[in-house]
C-alpha cells in the first residue's frame, strides 16, 4: 500500500471512530500526514495512539488490524532501510 493511500485510511479511520478532536482538519493536512509517514517516531507514536484510543471503544477490529499491520510494515521498512 502506498503512503498516500495509507494516509487517507488513517485519516478516515480517525474520523469514523472520532479518535481525534480535530480529525477533519487532518483531511486538509493529508499531504503532511503522508510526509510524516517517513519519520519512524511519527509512525511508532501513531501505532501507539491507535491502540490506546481504540482500547475502550467499539471499532471494526478487522479495519484496525489491517491499519496497524500496514503501519508496522512502514515502521519496519524505516527501521531497516539504512542497514
Amino acid at each position: 500500500m502506498g503512503k498516500k493511500e495509507l494516509a487517507e485510511k488513517i485519516i478516515y479511520f480517525c474520523i469514523e471512530y472520532r479518535l481525534l478532536d480535530r480529525a477533519k482538519d487532518m483531511i486538509l493536512e493529508k499531504g503532511r500526514v503522508e510526509r510524516e509517514l517517513e519519520d519512524i517516531c511519527f509512525v511508532e507514536n501513531l501505532i501507539h495512539l491507535l491502540i490506546l484510543k481504540t482500547k475502550y471503544i467499539e471499532v471494526d477490529n478487522r479495519k484496525l488490524k489491517n491499519l496497524l499491520v500496514e503501519l508496522e510494515k512502514v515502521r519496519l521498512d524505516l527501521e531497516y532501510e539504512d542497514r
